[in-house]
């Protein structure tokens, strides 16, 4: 009896764990063989876009990008305003240097001719933590966090290994089933329903969340505060943020480290375009694809703005997939379930930021730092809900001083680039022209006034010599995602997977942030390199 019992529960648990993590992979479906101009065509010339393109175009295949906007990059670009070349977005590149060489991020970059074209130094701190009486810096190695942690709470030192601990382990059971993506039939659903018993740490955790995961390892409410104010970047409050993303990237960050970028994000970008033509394949700037030619249930080329045509064997799609189902595609041409799922997916927040070109020198003034993260309370919801009804005077800022940045372009000798950055609901702003302009000058003015709590400097307008906003509106407008929304999906416990990277139509993919990869601009890299992989599966090249 005890052996029938034993039996039908572990029945009962590979039947759930085959549902843990939704897989589509490719393997076992075959290659296109009509006659197309290109192998693959990229929609979309974001990190996504360009890290697809170079991993299929270095297979081989042939390649045409196209990107709706006069240069590529995405989010991953830059802007130049009088003595000012502002950074749009990047505060950071997890994992792209040699600290541990051909790992991760490097890797990707490395194995496709990219990372040589590209300069790079690594930063020397994660972040500077800052609350009302709470003042903190991060470092960006294990070794460095737990000893400063240990020194600032010596009675959570227990806590602090226990912390240390799950986050690594989560990140390699993680690792362990990376290519679980590329699996189909019964290899896939014998390798979920192994979960609970190989990668016991990330089942264990997959419902779970930031706040649980600090109530697990911490009792002081201060250490707490600083650890899990990277929420500030990742989207969701500490109540809502899936712990399985906070402690996977936390575990990158301070394994592989941080770095920038010398010459923007730009210079990474233009770096992706310089290798698509050297393999080969084609770049095309200015160019809005409006329609995706579907024909007997697939894909068999797109439609720009201008009436052209091209066709292709593959398309990826490094767009929102709203874009993607509605606008490209057309949603009779996908199953109901799928349109559904996505629609029923809550949509991540997105981004207010205010770009400061000063006439001071605020490294000479004291100012070291090149990331900050100021929150004006340790109650993650109640800051994240001020942001999102438009109140940044008491929100939180991610400050980041550019100019402090071992790169010149940022600034001339004697100024300071600065960028402050914080959430915002693209619903919350007025589609009237006259009244939006007015809620952008007064919404900046609250945001610089939060930093000026940091850097008093900042709220003398003497000192501001350059002053630019960027609004969820604006966001859509360059970018084209959805409402503004950089990041994707909101990654609570139920959300955490997102969308996988193929799509019902068998020669579709998706590779923006919206997939399964997670977000940010390592990650986006990851998601063009998965849909790469899996056409090249179908291809049958390793």
């Amino acid at each position: 009896m005890q052996k029938h019992a034993r039996f039908l529960t572990l029945t009962l648990i590979f039947i759930l764990t085959c549902f843990l993590i939704p897989t589509q992979g490719c393997g076992g479906k075959s290659r296109p063989s009509f006659d197309a101009q290109y192998d693959v065509i990229i929609i979309g010339g974001g990190v996504g876009g360009m890290s697809a393109a170079v991993t299929l175009a270095n297979k081989g295949l042939s390649v045409l990008l196209l990107e709706q906007h006069h240069k590529v990059g995405g989010c991953a670009t830059d802007f130049k305003r009088g003595d000012f070349t502002f950074n749009t977005a990047m505060h950071l590149l997890v994992g792209a240097g040699d600290r541990i060489p051909d790992e991760g991020l490097n890797k990707l970059l490395r194995a496709n001719g990219v990372y040589d074209k590209m300069k790079l130094y690594e930063l020397p701190d994660y972040y500077r933590s800052l609350y009302p009486g709470i003042d903190f810096r991060v470092p960006n190695r294990w070794d460095e966090l737990d000893k400063a942690l240990k020194e600032r709470w010596p009675e959570e030192t227990a806590g602090i290994d226990r912390f240390h601990k799950l986050c690594a382990d989560l990140y390699s059971d993680a690792i362990s089933i990376k290519d679980i993506f590329r699996m189909n039939g019964f290899k896939a659903l014998l390798t979920k329903a192994q979960i609970p018993f190989k990668q016991k740490t990330l089942y264990e955790w997959k419902d779970k969340t930031l706040a649980d995961l600090m109530d697990e390892c911490f009792t002081n409410d201060d250490i707490k505060a600083v650890l899990n104010q990277t929420w500030v970047y990742y989207g969701a409050p500490v109540q809502d943020q899936s712990a399985l993303f906070f402690m996977s990237a936390t575990n990158a960050i301070m394994t592989y480290g941080t770095y920038h970028v010398f010459g923007t994000s730009q210079a990474m970008s233009d770096a992706y375009a310089e290798r698509i033509r050297e393999l080969g394949g084609e770049v095309k700037t200015g160019t809005l694809v409006t329609k995706i030619i579907i024909e007997d249930g697939l894909a068999r080329g797109v439609e720009t703005e201008f009436g052209d045509t091209y066709t292709a064997r593959y398309i990826v799609c490094n767009t929102d997939p709203y874009q993607m189902i509605f606008k490209l595609i057309g949603q009779e041409n996908l199953p109901a379930d799928y349109v559904d799922k996505v629609k029923g997916l809550k949509i991540a927040n997105s981004l207010f930021g205010v770009y400061l070109g000063l006439n001071i020198d605020l490294k000479k003034l004291g100012y070291t730092d090149t990331e900050i993260i100021y929150s004006s309370d340790k109650d993650s919801a109640t800051i994240y809900n001020n942001m999102m009804k438009g109140d940044f005077a008491e929100g939180a800022s991610s400050i980041s001083i550019y100019s402090n940045f071992e790169d010149p372009i940022y600034a001339p000798p004697g100024k300071s680039c600065v960028v402050l950055h914080a959430y915002s609901d693209y619903d919350a702003w007025p589609k009237d022209r006259e009244e939006y302009q007015k809620m952008k000058e007064e919404k900046a003015w609250e945001q610089i006034k939060l930093a000026s709590r940091i850097i008093p400097e900042l709220a003398d307008p003497k000192n501001i010599e350059v002053l630019e906003v960027v609004t969820p509106l604006s966001l859509e407008e360059y970018t084209m995602n959805f409402k503004g929304v950089p990041y994707g999906f909101y990654l609570d416990t139920k959300q955490w997977d997102k969308i996988p990277n193929d799509t019902p139509i068998d020669n579709i993919f998706i590779a923006s942030n919206w997939s399964q990869a997670w977000f940010g601009m390592g990650a986006g890299q990851v998601n063009g390199w998965r849909a790469a992989r899996l056409i090249l599966d179908r291809e049958g090249i390793e």
